[in-house]
């Protein structure tokens, strides 16, 4: 979604007064290689605790010690070769380094992460996420064609009717694909409003 929509949303967010369209492109370059990163800054934060909960402290300590080195030496090489985008890419692929150690010194440990489950969900989640991509790129240029205008009122509503589009794709998709933790995370929901609501 990000990755798809990171122009208008950087446009409705920043694109006023002295921020013009050209900052919004360069914003949203940058904001697109960062978003490459979102899933293994999420797996560190769910996997540097557990190591903790092991006794096993130093291991995300030294992890990231290489992982701030590795960043440093990504940075300068491919600021070299894509600018200021090269800052945001460089970060990903650190954070993605990062992960992939974490994850496969937490295998060893633990004896297994049950990878079979953890391949076919994200097999899964990959696949609706593209489908929502897909949505989300058609449906804005569809409701920019609908609603032309530069007005922030009218980008606002916009952006707002294809996120709520692109989400509805996310959870049909999901439906569809049976993703274990989408279910949950319905479960989780109802469960609480149901006691929100006595």
């Amino acid at each position: 979604g990000l990755i798809v929509l990171a122009e208008p949303i950087v446009r409705v967010i920043f694109e006023h007064g002295e921020f013009t369209e050209v900052d919004t492109l360069a914003t949203a370059a940058a904001l697109r290689f960062y978003a490459l990163g979102l899933l293994a800054y999420s797996v560190v934060r769910i996997v540097s605790p557990v190591f903790y909960a092991l006794g096993r402290n130093r291991t995300p300590f030294l992890v990231s010690i290489v992982t701030v080195l590795i960043n440093a030496g990504l940075h300068i090489t491919l600021v070299r070769v894509l600018g200021y985008r090269g800052l945001a890419l460089g970060t990903s692929i650190a954070a993605l380094f990062n992960a992939a150690v974490l994850l496969t010194l937490l295998r060893g440990h633990l004896g297994g992460l049950q990878e079979g489950r953890l391949a076919s969900s994200f097999a899964r989640v990959a696949a609706a996420s593209a489908v929502m991509g897909a949505v989300a790129s058609a449906a804005d240029g569809a409701v920019a064609s609908a609603l032309p205008g530069d007005g922030v009122v009218l980008q606002i509503v916009r952006l707002a009717s294809v996120i709520g589009a692109a989400l509805v794709v996310l959870a049909g998709a999901a439906w569809l694909l049976r993703i274990r933790e989408f279910t949950d995370a319905v479960s989780l929901v109802t469960n609480r409003l149901r006691r929100a609501a006595r």
